[in-house]
């Protein structure tokens, strides 16, 4: 009996052990997930926010070309301006195709009036969930001696990691012109 007693305690004492082994490993496991995921998701934060960051630099630098490729093929681009006498526009553009035609027709406009728009006090937060990302931003447009205006921008841009690629699915842009637009002496509201 004492033969069976013993493979019995060990038989115990082993299935205890493997239990706590297998207690630590899957702790071990869910923690490097867990800190992996952390990691990755602050990786992405930053990565979408220098992606933000390169966006406002193109449009900035009216790289036409530079800016449509930022965007999903059906993507979706809506722009709302206020006017200082409180006259309001919105316009919606879905599609890179129609997004393209914004920015080109818009740089037209800019290199008519206002040849060097400035973005500036750029700032922004981003948030990443799986492969989506949003980015909440504020800028100015801001005026040259060219072209004498301040536009305050409130920007909301949507990313989608499209094979390995963040893209913009949705940009919304709320431009409050906060002193009224004056470019080579000719009244204007910003595009």
């Amino acid at each position: 009996m004492s033969v069976a007693v013993g493979v019995h305690k060990r038989r115990r004492f082993l299935a205890v052990v493997l239990l706590i082994v297998t207690a630590v490993g899957s702790i071990s496991i869910l923690t490097t997930y867990y800190l992996l995921s952390s990691s990755n998701e602050a990786t992405q934060s930053a990565q979408v926010g220098s992606i933000f960051a390169a966006h406002l630099h193109n449009i900035e630098s009216k790289n036409a070309s530079a800016v449509t490729r930022e965007y999903a093929d059906n993507a979706t681009l809506n722009m709302a301006e206020t006017t200082p006498d409180h006259i309001t526009g919105t316009h919606e553009y879905s599609g890179s195709g129609k997004i393209s035609a914004f920015w080109v027709d818009t740089y037209q406009v800019e290199r008519t009036f206002a040849p060097f728009i400035t973005v500036g006090n750029a700032s922004y937060t981003v948030k990443v969930s799986g492969r989506t990302a949003l980015v909440n931003a504020t800028f100015y447009l801001t005026e040259t001696p060219e072209c004498m205006f301040r536009s305050l921008v409130k920007a909301t841009v949507s990313y989608v990691n499209s094979s390995g690629k963040w893209l913009i699915s949705n940009e919304a842009w709320d431009a409050r012109d906060v002193n009224g637009t004056l470019c080579g002496g000719v009244h204007s509201n910003p595009p």
